[in-house]
């Protein structure tokens, strides 16, 4: 059994990343899906939706955007969320991490760790179509850039002012998934070019656990 307050000596840093999981003995083929709370170089604090009992040995992927980092972890301590809406918490410390995986978990960390609350940004082309709410009836059709647990980059066909809530509805393989949003900036009029989509960035507003949950599911399960 790992020793947990020696894990915890590491610094923690409030990395978002998406995560499957997978009970590791007794072998289980069911995956899930989560996300990390926070992040060291001992292990990590997940948000997930089972609740698994302490000493459970799991198999992990975190997808960064340099590529996923596996490893297998033990949980050290579960407790319920914080918020309503949202997975259990659970406490876990690394307990096989191959050396390359290691070091680019620690290469994640010095680049991620310096900013407050740091999200994975990860390429994800899907069409998209945006309602503003200041204008009900009115779609727009455009496409994603890149997307985080908290946020998303959009290219839309005209300019929308900064501080317009939106209603977006994602179009993926599954099925359309829907979300709201504020537009947080906008590619200014000089930057444009004629017949190009107009590049926004846009900050979702309270997703529920079932997005989150999609959004991870889109981000982390392997190609």
């Amino acid at each position: 059994m790992p020793d947990w307050a020696a894990q915890r000596q590491f610094p923690r840093y409030l990395v978002q990343l998406p995560v499957l999981h997978q009970a590791r003995a007794p072998a289980s083929s069911r995956v899930g899906v989560g996300w990390t709370r926070d992040l060291s170089e001992g292990g990590a604090c997940l948000e997930l939706t089972d609740r698994f009992r302490t000493s459970k040995l799991l198999r992990i992927r975190l997808q960064t955007e340099a590529g996923p980092i596996e490893a297998e972890a033990q949980v050290a301590w579960a407790r319920e969320p914080t918020l309503p809406r949202g997975g259990t918490l659970h406490g876990v410390a690394f307990t096989l991490i191959a050396p390359d995986e290691r070091q680019a978990l620690r290469d994640l960390i010095r680049s991620k760790g310096e900013i407050r609350q740091a999200g994975v940004r990860l390429p994800l082309d899907l069409p998209v179509t945006c309602q503003s709410q200041g204008q009900p009836g009115v779609s727009l059709q455009g496409r994603t850039g890149n997307m985080s647990q908290g946020g998303l980059l959009l290219y839309l066909p005209q300019g929308l002012p900064m501080g317009t809530g939106i209603a977006l509805t994602l179009h993926v393989p599954t099925g359309p998934l829907t979300a709201e949003g504020e537009i947080v900036w906008v590619e200014p009029p000089e930057r444009r070019t004629k017949g190009e989509l107009v590049r926004h960035g846009c900050l979702l507003t309270a997703p529920s656990w079932s997005t989150s949950l999609s959004l991870g599911l889109l981000f982390a399960e392997p190609a």
